[in-house]
């Protein structure tokens, strides 16, 4: 009779064999996400500066224009003009004088070459109106005011040529900035003029405080 002692085991001894370590792996530590913070860093110090920076520049911005406020420089004039009859060149609008007869003139606003009336040129302030420096925008006011003021100017002969007067004042956004000019042009749109329209442009200044109309 056999038994259990006489065979030899057919199993294994149920152990679990012993099985050493894994080496560990060298994880490298974590770095603090620093690229969050500087680009958070930087947004702020952008928007204090253009909090800081932005109202200096837009203060010397002229609504007229949108360029920098600076002054016009001053366009000298010939007292003793040569045989081409020029005065000055490029002079701008606001040094435009009553009476000035103008050459190589495109628009009201743009610099013109002042000429003597002599000689043959397209266009002439034939009367200039300044509001008070110190009142409030006129409003709706303003453009029949000027077109009363302008269409009160007598013109003398302008020849073969047909003459418009044209017409430019100040709006609201001007008005911020200082222009109180309303000006009365008389342009040839066809041929060119010789002499001057009037014998004394028209001109009313209300600049003073306290003068009439303010």
């Amino acid at each position: 009779m056999d038994t259990n002692e006489d065979r030899p085991s057919e199993q294994g001894s149920g152990s679990v064999p012993y099985l050493p370590p894994r080496p560990s792996e060298d994880v490298p530590p974590q770095r603090p996400r620093r690229g969050w913070w500087v680009a958070i860093g930087a947004a702020v110090v952008l928007a204090l500066a253009l909090f800081v920076v932005w109202p200096l520049v837009s203060s010397q911005l002229d609504p007229r224009t949108g360029d920098a406020g600076t002054p016009e420089p001053s366009v000298s004039r010939d007292a003793d003009p040569g045989l081409d009859g020029i005065i000055a060149r490029d002079v701008p609008p606001g040094q435009v004088q009553p009476g000035d007869c103008l050459t190589d003139f495109t628009a009201v606003p743009e610099p013109a070459t002042v000429v003597e009336c002599s000689r043959e040129h397209e266009a002439e302030l034939v009367g200039r109106k300044l509001w008070p420096a110190d009142g409030q925008f006129p409003g709706d006011r303003m453009r029949p005011e000027a077109e009363e003021f302008c269409g009160t100017i007598q013109l003398g002969q302008t020849g073969d040529a047909q003459v418009v007067v044209e017409i430019s004042h100040p709006t609201e956004g001007t008005w911020a900035a200082g222009d109180r000019r309303v000006d009365c042009v008389a342009v040839a749109h066809d041929g060119t003029l010789t002499g001057s329209l009037v014998d004394e442009p028209a001109f009313q200044d209300w600049s003073t405080p306290g003068a009439a109309g303010s």
